[in-house]
C-alpha cells in the first residue's frame, strides 16, 4: 500500500512540475522520474539492503550533480532545496559504508524519506515561484498605471 501511495505521489508531483514549473520544472520532474524508475529496478537486483547498494549510490550521486547543475543555471530556489535532499541521500549511502551492521529497514527508510522530501520540496518551490510571478506581474501593472 505504501508503495502505491509513493508512486501516486510521484506521478502527481511530477505532473504538477511539468505543467506549472516551466522548463526548470520539466527538467526537475524528468530527473525525479528517471531516478525513481532507475532506483526501483536497481533495488530489485539486490533487495537485501543489508549492505551498501553501490549502483544506487552512483545513481544518487549523478542526480545530486544534475540537480546542482540545474540549481546553478537558473534563478529558482527549489533545485537547491532538492539538491540538499540528494546530498542527504548520498550521505546515507556513505554512512552505510562506515556502519558494517546497518539495519536494512533503517537504511531503506532513511533512503526513502529523502526521495519523498525531494518531491515535496520541488512541488512547494514551484507553487511559491508561481505565486511570486503572479504577484510581481500585478506590481508591474500597478507601477505602469
Amino acid at each position: 500500500m505504501l508503495l502505491i501511495i509513493f508512486w501516486v505521489m510521484t506521478l502527481c508531483c511530477c505532473l504538477h512540475a511539468a505543467c506549472v514549473g516551466g522548463p526548470t520544472g520539466r527538467l526537475g520532474a524528468g530527473l525525479i522520474v528517471f531516478k525513481t524508475i532507475a532506483e526501483f529496478y536497481l533495488a530489485l537486483m539486490d533487495q537485501s539492503w543489508a549492505h551498501t547498494l553501490y549502483p544506487i549510490l552512483v545513481l544518487d550521486t549523478a542526480c545530486l550533480l544534475a540537480f546542482l547543475l540545474l540549481a546553478l543555471r537558473n534563478d529558482r530556489h527549489w533545485p537547491l532545496w532538492v539538491s540538499g535532499c540528494a546530498l542527504a541521500a548520498v550521505a546515507v549511502h556513505l554512512a552505510s559504508i562506515l556502519e558494517i551492521d546497518i539495519d536494512p529497514k533503517i537504511y531503506q527508510g532513511l533512503k526513502g524519506i529523502w526521495a519523498i522530501l525531494m518531491q515535496l520540496f520541488m512541488t512547494r518551490g514551484i507553487v511559491l515561484d508561481a505565486r511570486y510571478q503572479r504577484s510581481s506581474g500585478h506590481m508591474a501593472v500597478k507601477a505602469m498605471l
